[in-house]
């Protein structure tokens, strides 16, 4: 069986649902396992490299220099190690970003380009934290990725908005069914809104395999990304429902 590098994106067009907690979980996740990961964070933010225990100090190069033609920046040269197995390509910029991408006629290639060398890197999965908005650069990742990861909150704002991200699909003409996996994330157990918001969700994805356990609602979990730990590091617990997500994953 040849070698296939696995492209996730982690996304959803509504902000605050815990995008990039769940990034870095399910890639560390993975890395434990023994894959080798990449994590690109294309989050304004920059949640994904905090969450990792990385600030803009700790990085000369980003995924902004892999498309400014000044510094002529390698691929190699952007990503830096974030644990074992782990690697972290951190980005800024990304209005410019995003401005540099209007200007490209083909948003469905353009990070197959600026990508081209990960493969000779040999990482078995992939995992893009996108941003909260239709943007350009969300554009080019779903027409990149391979697979998407749907975290929702567990209340009723967010499970109403679960709609947006098959609206977005269908305007660039992609398969629905890129979605592979929809994590119901901030789960909690005590508040009748939260079960029932649960019960729609099940009902919702009833006639697919897609809906993984929840994810409860914790405060070490927040704790564990204040500190720049991951919750496999950091809380058993969380740890312990993480894991039944990326063998989820693993399929």
């Amino acid at each position: 069986m040849g070698y296939t590098m696995k492209k996730i994106a982690v996304i959803n067009n509504k902000g605050g649902v815990g995008k990039s907690t769940v990034s870095v979980q399910i890639a560390h996740g993975l890395a434990l396992k023994g894959f080798k990961i990449l994590l690109i964070d294309l989050d304004g933010q920059n949640d994904s490299s905090m969450f990792l225990g990385f600030t803009q100090d700790d990085y000369k190069n980003t995924f902004f220099d892999l498309i400014n033609n000044r510094n002529c920046c390698t691929i190699e040269e952007c990503i830096i190690s974030a644990r074992e197995n782990l690697d972290l390509l951190p980005s800024m910029h990304i209005e410019q970003i995003n401005s540099q991408f209007h200007r490209i006629s083909r948003i469905d290639l353009v990070l197959n380009e600026l990508l081209a060398g990960l493969e000779s890197l040999r990482y078995d999965y992939v995992i893009i934290d996108c941003g909260p908005q239709r943007t350009k650069i969300n554009d080019a990742v779903l027409c990149y990725v391979d697979n998407i990861v749907l975290p929702v909150q567990v209340e009723a704002a967010s499970v109403r908005a679960i709609g947006n991200i098959y609206e977005y699909l269908a305007d660039l003409r992609l398969d629905p069914d890129m979605i592979s996996l929809v994590i119901p994330n901030m789960f909690d157990q005590r508040t009748n809104d939260s079960k029932e918001n649960l019960e729609f969700l099940k009902e919702f994805f009833s006639n697919s395999n897609i809906l993984s356990e929840p994810i409860h609602r914790r405060i070490k979990l927040t704790e564990a990304g204040k500190l720049g730990k991951t919750v496999f590091e950091f809380d058993n617990v969380a740890a312990n429902q993480f894991s039944l997500v990326v063998e989820r994953l693993i399929g």
